[in-house]
């Protein structure tokens, strides 16, 4: 998620920000790089939502996991929606390398029903120019996410960038992304700017615990939403944090405070640090150990970074 970052850095550049009415050309320079960013932002989350999905898909490593275990609509995914990524995905190939790449591109799904080390990358968000909240809810539905953007929602709240309606959000920074893009009199304000990138970040980090988790379960042939077994939500999902004491001298590891009914924990700090990398380190260990997932915060509280288990 670095270009989030990049993109949130340049957020603090005053050639963003409109000046007095009168300074139109400042003003006009602005609007202009508002809705560039407008763009990028909804870009990145498209990139992010494709390519994690992908890297989980090929994550695939217990040798005794058969196309069996996968739910019926990953099992569809796999095969017929990869076939429709591939063949939509063809078209942009340079002439050249067309026929190479689409054997390449073919063999993962040819070879699905027998080997799941190693599904299509193309399974989900390739088969059109840009993806939606419906394609968000289905590739998280596939993975026995039970209502998807109701979980997303939820997390969000957790991680410190509350979002009424995660769905809804994501709808706007579409929105936004497509208005920036085929109208230069579009309107992008920059308080709306600012609020697309952090809930972009909230969006995909959400996305991310839950896919990652339901994937590590499901290379344990205990794939949640399948086999009798429960579908996934929020509460599943346990969250270790890295944060900066006062004045981020010193780095604390941290167990999540649930709200209540959830029991008031004696002790919230596990271990402290001087530094962020040697936190993030013992971090890492403990939340695997667990099966946590990591959450690194800022100085703000807000997610600067995160491991999953």
């Amino acid at each position: 998620m670095a270009t989030l970052a990049v993109l949130k850095d340049c957020l603090n550049d005053a050639a963003l920000i409109d000046r007095a009415p009168s300074d139109v050309a400042h003003n006009a320079r602005a609007q202009m790089l508002r809705q560039g960013l407008a763009v990028l932002v909804f870009s990145t989350v498209e990139t992010f939502i494709r390519e994690r999905t992908g890297e989980v898909l090929r994550s695939f490593t217990n040798a005794s996991l058969t196309f069996t275990d996968l739910s019926p609509a990953l099992q569809k995914a796999a095969t017929l929606g990869a076939l429709e990524g591939v063949r939509f995905r063809l078209k942009l190939q340079p002439t050249a390398n067309k026929i190479s790449w689409l054997v390449a591109n073919l063999a993962p799904i040819s070879g699905a029903v027998v080997n799941v080390q190693g599904l299509s990358g193309h399974s989900f968000g390739y088969s059109t120019s840009n993806i939606g909240e419906d394609d968000l809810k289905e590739i998280l539905k596939s993975f026995g996410v039970e209502a998807p953007w109701t979980q997303i929602t939820a997390l969000t709240a957790r991680f410190g960038i509350a979002i009424l309606d995660a769905e809804a959000e994501f709808d706007s920074i579409k929105k936004r992304r497509h208005s920036s893009a085929h109208a230069l009199t579009g309107q992008v304000l920059y308080a709306d700017l600012q609020n697309s990138v952090r809930s972009s970040l909230a969006i995909c980090l959400a996305f991310d615990l839950l896919l990652s988790h339901s994937g590590r379960l499901l290379n344990a042939k205990a794939g949640p939403g399948h086999g009798g077994r429960l579908h996934l939500t929020h509460s599943n999902i346990e969250i270790t944090f890295v944060a900066p004491k006062s004045g981020a001298t010193t780095f604390a590891v941290k167990r999540e405070q649930l709200p209540p009914p959830a029991p008031v924990l004696t002790r919230t700090t596990v271990k402290v640090f001087p530094s962020e990398s040697l936190a993030v380190t013992y971090g890492e260990q403990y939340a695997n150990g667990k099966r946590n997932q990591l959450v690194v915060l800022d100085a703000t509280a807000i997610p600067s970074n995160w491991v999953t288990w």
